[in-house]
């Protein structure tokens, strides 16, 4: 999970990005060269695709376009590895390729150099939509750092207690109390829930929060975001790039 952008001054519909330099464009051009890197707000994934539809006024259910959505995956691959190519009208082109280099025109296929891939276009309904997206540059943000999670029952290093506290160092770890959008949260299970703040004082470098969700075993992988607006509009989220497990209290 990245640090993102989730939104830019409450407008979803627009590309953020920011100018970074680009060295090799710069050394050719003997003077200074930026490019455009897109701040990628989200990633939707197959139930969020769906969600979103439904949002949208589609009549059929999230199960059943999850399902659609799953078997025409399914059914796509199994066309291409038999060596056709799918349209998807004005969305996408999948059609299979070989990658590799022969010695001569009869040489036998040698797995070692020679593998299919397969080939993805962008149909001309996606290029459209992507040319028309307005866009707008984010300035330079010194972004929230999350450099440890101390589990305050046991005092182990990247653990958090089913229901207990934990205490979390980093840097401007500050934000709107009143937002419900911000804070700290705990992902288990692909489920989200806000932690409780027990002690969030004036020191921007640690906080102590009270994790409200309950683990079912020790040691599965969870996750930790910090979302916050820093003072501004845009929403930040930061995550915590240590190993983090799940710790049940001994009774």
């Amino acid at each position: 999970m990245d640090d993102i952008v989730i939104n830019s001054e409450g407008d979803l519909k627009s590309v953020a990005y920011r100018l970074v330099r680009n060295e090799m464009a710069s050394q050719k051009a003997g003077a200074e060269t930026y490019v455009g890197q897109v701040e990628v707000k989200e990633t939707y994934g197959l139930q969020d695709v769906a969600e979103q539809m439904v949002k949208e006024g589609c009549a059929v259910k999230k199960s059943t376009i999850r399902l659609v959505l799953s078997e025409f995956a399914e059914m796509v691959a199994g066309l291409v590895a038999a060596g056709r190519a799918v349209n998807i009208g004005g969305l996408v082109r999948f059609a299979p390729a070989v990658r590799g280099t022969f010695a001569s025109e009869d040489a036998a296929w040698d797995p070692s150099k020679n593998k299919v891939v397969v080939n993805a276009t962008v149909g001309s309904r996606l290029r459209t939509a992507a040319a028309s997206s307005t866009v707008r540059r984010l300035d330079a943000v010194d972004l929230p750092t999350l450099e440890e999670v101390i589990d305050l029952s046991s005092q182990e290093h990247g653990k958090i207690t089913s229901l207990g506290s934990f205490l979390v160092q980093g840097s401007k770890l500050s934000w709107n109390a009143e937002a419900e959008d911000e804070g700290f949260f705990v992902i288990y299970n692909t489920a989200e829930t806000a932690c409780e703040a027990v002690l969030a004082d004036e020191d921007p470098t640690r906080v102590i929060l009270r994790n409200k969700a309950e683990f079912a075993s020790n040691d599965e992988e969870i996750g930790l975001v910090f979302r916050t607006r820093m003072g501004g509009e845009s929403l930040f989220q930061v995550t915590f790039k240590g190993e983090l497990k799940s710790r049940i209290a001994e009774a």
